[in-house]
């Protein structure tokens, strides 16, 4: 009898911290080596106002992870508590908070500037994922830019983000387009311009705030094709990940967090 109470003793105890280390370990269990290529990853739904907030807080990358992942990627309230995804998955966990850092850590201004008049307000919406057919099917992997002003080449396009010149000229698909490749590895893709505002070249740094080009309507043909669509910018986010050297993510929910952060210019 006393043998079995110095069992039940020895017991007792290691069976509440083995409960208690498995149930920390399923509340990581939502983290993988591939969450930062998931579908809900990939959407970026993050509102303006916890943009806001996580901002301000100091410890931006780590908090913003854990947001998205405690609020199963579309989260209303702040976690910040990235202790346990660190001790357990800290493999998984660094890699995905670089991928958000890679969408979200070079950004600095809206890409159309403002003028300052009533009219001339831009508009978008998520159509991210939608279906197209030009060049085969496919979906958008972007976001669409729209000017109250139909006029090719009189908005102005800012890069959001410093950064680099990576690609530059004409695509079928995206007509006349530059690629800016920001500081956390994300790739900032303008597309449709109607020309550029000098001659830029690969490798040439950018600022952010500088303008790249005008928006336009060019694209869908052999070069100086024009006026297939309606003019517009496309916008889109591509990052690197272990199986994918670009992989877009959904610039909406990115355009409508900064979409404070206004650069005035005269046009």
């Amino acid at each position: 009898m006393r043998k079995n109470i110095l069992i039940l003793c020895v017991m007792i105890p290691i069976l509440v911290i083995m409960t208690d280390i498995l149930m920390k370990r399923s509340q990581v269990s939502c983290l993988s080596e591939n969450t930062c290529e998931t579908a809900e990853f990939r959407e970026q739904h993050l509102s303006g106002r916890l943009y806001e907030e996580l901002s301000g807080s100091g410890n931006f990358a780590d908090d913003l992870t854990v947001t998205m992942l405690h609020g199963k990627f579309s989260p209303d309230e702040i976690w910040t508590d990235s202790v346990l995804y660190r001790k357990y998955k800290p493999t998984e966990y660094f890699r995905l908070r670089k991928a958000y850092q890679a969408v979200w850590l070079d950004l600095k201004y809206f890409p159309i500037a403002d003028n300052g008049h009533s009219g001339d307000k831009i508009s978008f919406e998520n159509t991210y994922g939608a279906p197209r057919t030009y060049g085969g099917r496919r979906i958008h992997e972007g976001c669409d830019l729209f000017g109250e002003k139909k006029q090719s080449g009189y908005y102005p396009v800012l890069s959001m983000t410093d950064g680099t010149v990576e690609k530059i000229g004409w695509l079928p698909l995206g007509g006349y387009r530059i690629g800016i490749r920001a500081s956390y590895g994300g790739y900032f893709y303008y597309a449709h311009l109607s020309g550029y505002e000098k001659e830029f070249k690969e490798g040439d740094p950018v600022e952010a705030g500088e303008i790249l080009g005008y928006m336009g309507n060019t694209g869908y043909g052999e070069e100086g094709t024009a006026a297939m669509f309606p003019v517009h910018l496309h916008l889109g986010i591509y990052i690197e990940t272990p199986n994918h050297k670009e992989l877009s993510v959904n610039p909406y929910w990115v355009l409508k967090a900064i979409s404070k952060k206004i650069r005035n210019c005269s046009y």
